[in-house]
């Protein structure tokens, strides 16, 4: 069960985020879509427990839901024939911010293994 902070700041991260991103071009329906699946994996997540990780994690899996969905579903349409970009965009929106919480952690340890060993991102 989650605890009642990580929703809480959830919520929080989506009542602040709307109107300045909209204002900035985002996509404000990606943006919400992105907002509700990062907020509902953030429920499950272990990894979340505190309320700046869970306003942190719906902030940033919005922005990219608002930002990367247009460009996630032209390239997705690219893979998949019949199928055009606008009937892709907000499934891309969810598809992204469910997955960022999860994996924006995975790719921050992966970089900073490699800047320790001293490689190259």
């Amino acid at each position: 069960m989650t605890e009642p902070t990580s929703t809480a700041a959830g919520a929080a991260a989506g009542a602040l985020t709307v109107l300045p991103v909209a204002m900035l071009g985002a996509q404000t329906d990606a943006l919400g879509l992105g907002l509700f699946g990062a907020l509902l994996v953030c429920m499950w997540l272990r990894s979340v427990r505190t309320r700046s990780r869970a306003f942190s994690a719906v902030l940033l899996s919005g922005l990219l839901a608002g930002y990367g969905s247009p460009i996630a579903a032209s390239v997705a349409s690219g893979y998949l024939s019949g199928m055009h970009v606008d009937a892709l965009r907000l499934p891309m929106a969810l598809l992204i911010g469910v997955l960022s919480p999860t994996l924006v952690p995975i790719l921050l340890r992966v970089a900073a293994a490699r800047v320790d060993q001293g490689g190259v991102l």
